[in-house]
C-alpha cells in the first residue's frame, strides 16, 4: 500500500510541475534559512564542549558594587591567587591565566601578536591536545607553546619545535624564547584561546611590582579546582579579609566580595544580552543573545509562511482531483486512506526540498559565515544532529502544510463529486487568513527595513558635538612616547592638529558624583589636555574660557557641558562650586553636547578636568575626513619607525560607533532579505489563488464577455477579493511595523533617530502593489484576453 502511495504520489507530481517548483523551491529555502539557524545555534551552544571533564572547574568572580547594584567581573586581583597558593584557602589545585600584547620580530619586520602566561595546570584543568613537543619544560624560563595556526604561519614547512622566538613586550625589550610545544588547532567556539602561551613567571620583569604585592594593578582570571562540591562557600568565606586589603592598595577598583563560577557556566554569562553577564572577561566570548534569537525568528518567520503558501497551494491545485476523489471513495477507499495519500505526497516534496535546501546552504554557507565572523559549515561525518534535525524539519513541515488540505479535500461525499454538485471555492476563511498572515508579514519586514535605512543615513549625517569622523586616537605608553611622536607626527601637513588626554571621550570616561548645594548626579568624567584638545576633538566652548595652560587649573577647575547644568538647574554656571567624590571645583566653562554614548544613550553630564602631559594615555590626532585613511597609515609608519619595539594600537574615533552602523545595516539587511522572501513566497501562493478563481469562473468570465464586459472589468472582477486581501494585510502590517519600530527601535535601541514620516508606509503599499502586479497581472489579462467561445463551449 505504501509503495502504491509512493507510485502515484510521483505520478501526481510530474502531472504537476508548476505545483511542484513552487513548492519545492520556497519550501527547500526556507529549511536552508532554518539549517543555518540550527548550525549557529549548535556552534554557541557548544560552546567549551572541546573540555570534558570541568565539572569540578570553577573561575574566580569579584563583586563589584556600581551605581548601587552588584556586578559579577571575570577577573581577579593579581596577588589574591598567590594568597590562596600560601594558605589552605580550600581550593585544591589553581591556574592562573593573563595575556599582553607583544611583537613577533622575524627579521627586519614585525607582527603584533597577543602572548599569554599560565600556570602548567591550565593544561590539567583543559584539555589542548599536542601536535607535536610535550610540556615538561613548560614552567622553564624562555620556553613558549604555540597554536598550530601560529606554527603554520611563522614557521612554514618546518618543525617548530626547537625554534626561536623574539618577542617585545609592553616593556619595550626583545626576549628570546624557545618553541616547546605545538597544539592541535583549538575549536573557534572555545573560552580559552591563545597563539602563543608561557608560563606564568615570565611575565613578571625586574622593575614591576611582585605578584604578592596587593599594589600590583595587575587583574587576572583564575581557575580553581574543587573535588569537593560543598567546598565553595568555604573558599570564598576564607578570601573575604583580603577584600579590605585590596580596597586599601586599590581604591580605585574596589571590590565587595568574591565568588565561585562553574566553568560550564562561562560561556552562557559572556554575552551581555543573556541574564547573569558577567563583566570584564578576558576570555573569547560567546554572544548568544541576539545573535541566536534573530536568526531562529526569521527562518522559523520564513518556514512559517512557506508552509501556509504550501497549504494554499495544495488546496487551490486539489480541484483538479475532486473526481479521482470520489472514484476512490466510492470504490471502497477510506477516509484516513485519502489522509494518508495526500501527506505521502506532501512528505515527497518536503523531501525534495530538504535536498534542494543542502545545496541552497552549500550557496548562502560563505555569506552567512562573513556576517557572524564564525566558520559555520556542518561536520557531515560526525554530527548526527544535524542528519536528525534534516529529517525532522521535512516532516514536521510536510504535517503542518499538508494537514488541512488532506481533511478538507478528503471530506467532500463521492456522490456530490460524482454529480458535479462539489466545487471547491477559491477561496474559504482559512486561506484567506492565509494570505492575510503572509502579506502582512511582508509589510512588517519592508517598513521595518525602509525605516532602518532612514536611520542608516541618518546616522551618516547626524551631528555628535564633536567631529567623530575627523579624529584617530593612538595609545601611548611613556610620557617620552607621546612628546616623541606628536612632535614627529605633526610635521606631516595633512594633520590640522594634535592633543592628548588620559581618558577619551565615548571611551573609557569614569562616573563620579557631582553636588551642588541643592542637588546630586552621577557624571561623566574625562582628564584632557586643555583648549589644545577640544579643539581637536572639535568640541565647542559655548561659555567661560579654556584651561589655563600653566597648570593652576588642575586641581581647582573644571569644565561641564550643557547637560550637567540642565540636571542640576545651574543657571549662573561661572563660578559655581560643584563637589566631585568630596574634592571642591569650580566652573570656569561650558561646552556644547556632545553624544559620549553615541546614539544608544542621551547625552550625560560631562566633566572635563585638565590633565598634565606626564599622565597622557592617548594622543588625537585631527585631518580631513578624505584624509583620514592616509594619515592613519603614516601614524603607524611613523610609530614603527620611532618605537620599533612597542606595538602600535591605534583606532579611529568613528569606530566607537561601528557597532551601532553594523547593528543598523543588520536590522536593515534582515528586514529586507525576510520582506523580499516573504513578498516572493505570499506572491506564488496569490498566484496558485487567483489561477483557480480564474478556472472556477471561467464560464461567468465568457458570458460577461459576450455581454459586452471589458477586459479592465473582467480584470477588476477577478482581484477585487485579493484586493482587499492585500489591503487589509497592508493596514495590519504598518501597524504592526510602526510599533514594533517606534516603541522598540527608537524607544530601547536609539534614543537618537530619525522621524519616520509616511515614506516607509508609502514605499511599502507602492512595492507590495507593483511586485504582485507584475506577477499576477500577465496569468489575469490572458484570462480577460480570451476567447469566450472557448469557454463556453466546453461542454
Amino acid at each position: 500500500m505504501f509503495s502504491n502511495y509512493l507510485k502515484i504520489a510521483f505520478r501526481v507530481l510530474w502531472r504537476n510541475k508548476i505545483y511542484v517548483v513552487l513548492n519545492v523551491v520556497g519550501l527547500g529555502f526556507a529549511i536552508a534559512c532554518c539549517i543555518l539557524s540550527y548550525l549557529n545555534y549548535s556552534y554557541r551552544e557548544n560552546f567549551d564542549r572541546n573540555h570534558p571533564h570541568t565539572e569540578h572547574i570553577y573561575r574566580l568572580n569579584s563583586t563589584r558594587v556600581v551605581d548601587g547594584s552588584k556586578e559579577h567581573w571575570a577577573v581577579v586581583p593579581l596577588p589574591l591567587a598567590e594568597a590562596m597558593k600560601r594558605e589552605t584557602a580550600g581550593a585544591d589545585r589553581i591556574a592562573r591565566l593573563s595575556s599582553t600584547a607583544v611583537v613577533v620580530k622575524i627579521g627586519q619586520n614585525t607582527f603584533d601578536e597577543h602572548m599569554h602566561y599560565a600556570d602548567k595546570t591550565l593544561f590539567d584543568f583543559f584539555n589542548f591536545p599536542l601536535k607535536y613537543g610535550n610540556l615538561s619544560g613548560f614552567n622553564q624560563p624562555d620556553l613558549v607553546v604555540i597554536s598550530e595556526n601560529f606554527a603554520d604561519k611563522y614557521f612554514p614547512k618546518q618543525m617548530p619545535v626547537g625554534q626561536s622566538l623574539t618577542l617585545i613586550g609592553p616593556e619595550g625589550k626583545p626576549r628570546v624564547y624557545t618553541v616547546t610545544a605545538v597544539t592541535q588547532q583549538i575549536p573557534a567556539n572555545s573560552s580559552i584561546q591563545f597563539d602563543i602561551i608561557t608560563s606564568f613567571e615570565n611575565g613578571f620583569t625586574h622593575g614591576h611590582p611582585a605578584p604578592d604585592d596587593w599594589a600590583n594593578p595587575s587583574l587576572i582570571t583564575t581557575f580553581v579546582e574543587l573535588k569537593k562540591v560543598d567546598a565553595a562557600h568555604f573558599v570564598t568565606t576564607n578570601l573575604n579579609p583580603y577584600v579590605a586589603l585590596h580596597n586599601r592598595n586599590r581604591s580605585d577598583w574596589p571590590i565587595a566580595g568574591f565568588t565561585l563560577q562553574p566553568f560550564s557556566a562561562l560561556a552562557a554569562s559572556s554575552d551581555i544580552d543573556m541574564p547573569g553577564y558577567v563583566h570584564g572577561s578576558q576570555l573569547t566570548p560567546n554572544p548568544r543573545g541576539v545573535l541566536v534569537i534573530l536568526p531562529a525568528i526569521m527562518s522559523l518567520f520564513i518556514l512559517l509562511i512557506t508552509c501556509f503558501n504550501f497549504t494554499n497551494i495544495s488546496i487551490a491545485f486539489a480541484s483538479s482531483r475532486l473526481k479521482e476523489i470520489g472514484i476512490r471513495k466510492v470504490i471502497g477507499g477510506f477516509k484516513r486512506q485519502l489522509i494518508w495519500q495526500f501527506l505521502t505526497e506532501n512528505m515527497v516534496l518536503c523531501l525534495l526540498a530538504a535536498v534542494l535546501a543542502l545545496l541552497f546552504v552549500h550557496l548562502l554557507l560563505p555569506t552567512f559565515n562573513q556576517v557572524t565572523g564564525i566558520d559555520l559549515s556542518p561536520d557531515y561525518g560526525r554530527d548526527y544532529t544535524f542528519w536528525l534535525f534534516l529529517l525532522c524539519i521535512p516532516a514536521v513541515s510536510a504535517i503542518f502544510s499538508g494537514l488541512y488540505p488532506a481533511v478538507y479535500v478528503s471530506s467532500f461525499q463521492p456522490l456530490l463529486i460524482l454529480k458535479g454538485k462539489t466545487v471547491l471555492g477559491a477561496s474559504n476563511r482559512f486561506t484567506r487568513f492565509l494570505l492575510i498572515s503572509q502579506f502582512s508579514l511582508s509589510c512588517f519586514a519592508m517598513v521595518v527595513g525602509i525605516v532602518m535605512s532612514q536611520n542608516a543615513s541618518f546616522q551618516q549625517k547626524v551631528d555628535f558635538g564633536y567631529s567623530i569622523n575627523e579624529v584617530a586616537v593612538v595609545e601611548i605608553n611613556t610620557p617620552q612616547e607621546y612628546r616623541v611622536f606628536s612632535q614627529a607626527v605633526q610635521q606631516n601637513p595633512a594633520i590640522k592638529s594634535v592633543a592628548g588626554c588620559v581618558q577619551q571621550i565615548g571611551d573609557g570616561t569614569y562616573t563620579q558624583t557631582a553636588k551642588t548645594e541643592n542637588s546630586e548626579i552621577q557624571t561623566q568624567v574625562a582628564r584632557v589636555g586643555g583648549e589644545v584638545y577640544l579643539n581637536s576633538m572639535g568640541i565647542r566652548l559655548v561659555q567661560g574660557r579654556h584651561f589655563y595652560n600653566t597648570g593652576a587649573d588642575a586641581d581647582a577647575s573644571i569644565i561641564v557641558n550643557q547637560t550637567f547644568l540642565q540636571r542640576l538647574q545651574i543657571k549662573q554656571p561661572l563660578g559655581q562650586q560643584v563637589t566631585l567624590d568630596s574634592t571642591h571645583y569650580t566652573i570656569v566653562g561650558v561646552v556644547n553636547d556632545y553624544k559620549e554614548y553615541g546614539l544608544h544613550g542621551l547625552v550625560p553630564p560631562c566633566v572635563l578636568r585638565i590633565a598634565k602631559p606626564d599622565e597622557y594615555k592617548f594622543m588625537v590626532v585631527r585631518t580631513d575626513k578624505d584624509k583620514l585613511p592616509q594619515v592613519t597609515k603614516y601614524l603607524q609608519s611613523t610609530w614603527h619607525q620611532l618605537v620599533p619595539n612597542v606595538p602600535y594600537r591605534g583606532y579611529l574615533q568613528s569606530d566607537l560607533i561601528e557597532k551601532e552602523i553594523r547593528m543598523t545595516q543588520a536590522f536593515k539587511a534582515i528586514a529586507f532579505f525576510l520582506a523580499i522572501i516573504t513578498l516572493l513566497l505570499s506572491a506564488s501562493g496569490l498566484f496558485a489563488q487567483i489561477s483557480l478563481n480564474i478556472d472556477k469562473r471561467s464560464k461567468e468570465i465568457g458570458i460577461r464577455k459576450v455581454l459586452g464586459a471589458s477586459i479592465l472589468q473582467i480584470i477588476g472582477l477577478v482581484n477585487r477579493e485579493f484586493i482587499r486581501i492585500l489591503l487589509i494585510a497592508f493596514v495590519i502590517g504598518s501597524t504592526l511595523g510602526y510599533l514594533f519600530t517606534s516603541k522598540f527601535i527608537f524607544q530601547v535601541i536609539y534614543q537618537y533617530h530619525p522621524a519616520a514620516g509616511p515614506a516607509p508606509y508609502i514605499g511599502t503599499f507602492l512595492i507590495v502593489l507593483v511586485c504582485c502586479s507584475a506577477i499576477i497581472g500577465t496569468r489575469v489579462f490572458d484570462a480577460a484576453r480570451a476567447n469566450p467561445i472557448d469557454r463556453l463551449r466546453a461542454e
